[in-house]
């Protein structure tokens, strides 16, 4: 786990780049020149090693206050304890290697936690493509919902003349919108019989007055034109 943090190959140190990000170049080669230059009888117990600042000094090629820096904010992050001899070229130094990993490990986790909560799920929604029916299919469907005056046909002229559109969006389902025509429309009740003041009452109502004429139909009316008497209707 810890060789994910400190790790050096031959003339070459390997340096972890979040770590850097955090803690700052010369502190994490400093810290990896220490844990190089611990035996690793030393690594594996609670034990000051003796480590030498000229030493640091002359293999990562920092000055000697430099080196002197880095250990000190070692020591401040708790990555390591240390003991200073009068002399202050040598040091005793105690590397917490599990307070290096708890800081480094909780560091990405609280990352990666960000970037989760950052993320915005991604909705897809799949949009089914709007396909006109057929006349046969409306008056097909119009049967089934008990539909008697042949709303269909006025209903498929309607749609199909703007487009199949409610409003200005376009139609997502053809069958919810048949059945939403027949609720609006099967409030009113037709006379079985030609009525002319009926008739005017509605003379503005174009799809009614459609639906009216077609129910005199299908009760045995037809209708005649005269140039003089104009549109009247007569019982077959």
């Amino acid at each position: 786990m810890i060789s994910n943090i400190l790790h050096k190959t031959g003339d070459y140190y390997i340096l972890n780049k979040n770590a850097i990000k955090k803690y700052g170049l010369e502190n994490i080669i400093v810290l990896n020149e220490l844990h190089e230059n611990t035996p690793k009888k030393y690594q594996d117990v609670t034990e000051f090693c003796k480590q030498s600042v000229n030493l640091i000094s002359e293999n990562t090629t920092l000055s000697h206050k430099n080196v002197k820096q880095s250990i000190n904010r070692l020591y401040k992050l708790k990555f390591i304890d240390v003991i200073v001899k009068n002399n202050e070229k040598d040091v005793y130094v105690k590397i917490l290697y599990d307070n290096i990993i708890t800081a480094f490990y909780s560091d990405i986790n609280i990352k990666q936690t960000k970037q989760i909560k950052q993320k915005k799920p991604k909705i897809i929604k799949s949009l089914k493509k709007f396909k006109k029916p057929s006349s046969k299919e409306v008056n097909k469907y119009f049967k089934e919902l008990g539909d008697l005056f042949d709303n269909s046909s006025i209903f498929y002229d309607y749609y199909e003349s703007n487009g199949w559109k409610v409003g200005r969006n376009s139609m997502k389902c053809w069958k919810s919108a048949s059945r939403n025509w027949l609720k609006r429309n099967q409030s009113i009740n037709f006379p079985d019989f030609y009525d002319k003041n009926f008739e005017s009452k509605i003379q503005n109502d174009q799809t009614n007055l459609t639906k009216y004429h077609k129910h005199l139909e299908l009760m045995g009316w037809s209708k005649t034109y005269s140039p003089a008497a104009g549109t009247t209707w007569k019982k077959k």
